[in-house]
């Protein structure tokens, strides 16, 4: 089955899961197969990544809680700023949810599938990223699809929070 077309106008980026501990994912350009992007996840007690550029200047930083419930993860920009702040519903083999509260107080919302892999961001009814997995073969490979008005790498760092999270379920 092919992959069907993202949304008019939205950016598809493939993410690609690197061998290494951590969590870490290349992120190319369907397209042109160039890395873009590169989600460096770290080691410890605490959930941590960077989102690097092509350039490897980080321009998205995670750091959470997994552990303790809820689990949340917050998205800062390398100097600290706050972009994000995401809690974690408790998460079902069938329907998972998660709240992403922006820093300017706008309130998005994950739902999706954990067995299908597939899940969905919307701000208010209007869907902003799409995630999904199951389309693909290879184990550790997404898709991720973007809305115009939404940071790549503020999507990727979800991506990547999204991924621990299920992960740690």
């Amino acid at each position: 089955m092919a992959l069907p077309l993202p949304p008019a106008g939205w950016t598809r980026y493939l993410v690609k899961g690197k061998f290494a501990v951590g969590r870490d994912f290349a992120v190319t350009d369907p397209m042109t197969e160039q890395q873009v992007y590169y989600v460096d996840g770290k080691l410890g007690w605490r959930a941590q990544c960077e989102v690097r550029d092509a350039h490897e200047t980080p321009v998205m930083r995670i750091r959470g809680n997994l552990i303790g419930i809820p689990k949340e993860v917050t998205i800062s920009r390398p100097d600290g700023a706050e972009i994000a702040n995401l809690k974690a519903k408790l998460f079902s083999p069938v329907r998972s949810q998660m709240t992403i509260t922006m820093a300017s107080g706008e309130s998005w919302q994950l739902v999706g599938s954990v067995l299908e892999k597939d899940y969905t961001v919307t701000a208010g009814d209007q869907p902003v990223l799409t995630i999904t997995q199951k389309w693909m073969t290879v184990r550790d490979q997404f898709v991720i699809d973007i809305a115009p008005r939404v940071d790549p790498a503020l999507a990727l760092a979800i991506m990547w929070s999204v991924d621990r999270f299920v992960e740690q379920q």
